[in-house]
């Protein structure tokens, strides 16, 4: 553990220490993690953050998922184009918890963006209600929230023949990639309307309003052309 994780929890006022026969002190524990990102967050210029992270931790941002992967074995599809030495985060800016459990130890209006991309399809519908709910809370007035999410509409017309009945239902946009609720256009803008987001923004890839994001780097060429995902700036 670096040296700038053990100073904010012990500031925390937690004491790191080893388990009986280990050779370092314990990682932090989801709790910890939540509470060390409420110390983080006090000394950002800009309050960013970055859900659903996987191995692209982001320098600069706090990103958020449910358990710390390296990325050193993802560099082959990720290459320098999308995570170079200039954008690459540590340990330090990762966090570990599920918002839809247990929320963000932030304030009301103190969030700048938000930014997930092929994330929020991994939640069901009740989590996708309360993860948006949140965010919405944490954002300032006017702030961005970008999501990048496949696009149900596109994937069914590419892959379904739906003539054939259920032969012909390309189920594997759920079964092979984990999805729970595909998102279309106007599904992802009625559910932002209905918790309170004051208007969305369809755009495309890299074509955001908030100049703090990223390079994008979903969809993988790989897996689905740029189309085949629905880019959109949530306006709180």
């Amino acid at each position: 553990m670096r040296n700038g994780v053990k100073s904010i929890l012990r500031a925390l006022g937690y004491e790191l220490r080893r388990l009986p026969g280990s050779a370092a002190p314990q990682e932090p524990t989801r709790d910890l993690d939540h509470l060390r990102l409420r110390e983080c967050a006090k000394a950002m210029q800009s309050v960013k953050l970055h859900f659903g992270c996987g191995p692209r931790v982001l320098k600069g941002w706090i990103n958020i998922d449910l358990a710390y992967e390296p990325y050193e074995a993802y560099m082959r599809y990720y290459t320098d184009e999308f995570y170079g030495e200039s954008v690459r985060g540590t340990r330090d800016d990762f966090f570990a918890f599920d918002i839809t459990k247990v929320g963000l130890p932030l304030p009301d209006n103190s969030v700048d963006v938000i930014f997930h991309e092929d994330f929020i399809e991994h939640l069901d519908q009740k989590s996708q209600v309360v993860f948006l709910a949140e965010t919405l809370r944490v954002l300032r007035p006017d702030a961005v929230h970008r999501v990048n999410t496949p696009n149900l509409l596109e994937a069914m017309k590419l892959q379904s023949r739906f003539s054939e009945g259920i032969r012909g239902v390309f189920v594997e946009e759920w079964e092979k990639h984990g999805h729970k609720s595909i998102l279309t256009p106007k599904s992802l803008e009625e559910l932002a309307l209905m918790v309170g987001y004051s208007r969305v923004i369809f755009t495309s890839r890299d074509q955001s309003r908030s100049p703090l994001l990223p390079k994008e780097y979903r969809p993988d060429h790989r897996d689905r052309p740029a189309e085949g995902n629905v880019f959109a700036d949530l306006i709180a």
